[in-house]
């Protein structure tokens, strides 16, 4: 009769080969897949406004406002 050590490290080790397969194989059925997109980035409005900096000096600083349209050519399955 085997301890009760073996049989529990007899499981373990059986389960992390199992593991690992199932690993390797999602890895092997996702690594030539293509996961690149067109995507195409347009700014749609562009605002400058001066507002004072009250962390650096009293003078006031430009800051800028931007607002894009992101288009993606993504197939969902």
């Amino acid at each position: 009769m085997h301890s009760v050590l073996t049989r529990g490290n007899a499981i373990l080790a059986y389960t992390l080969s199992v593991l690992a397969a199932l690993t390797f194989c999602c890895f092997i059925s996702t690594v030539f897949i293509d996961y690149r997109a067109k995507a195409t980035m347009n700014t749609v409005k562009v605002v400058v406004k001066n507002v004072p900096d009250y962390s650096a000096s009293r003078e006031k600083n430009d800051l800028g406002f931007l607002t894009f349209d992101l288009q993606t050519d993504i197939l969902l399955f």
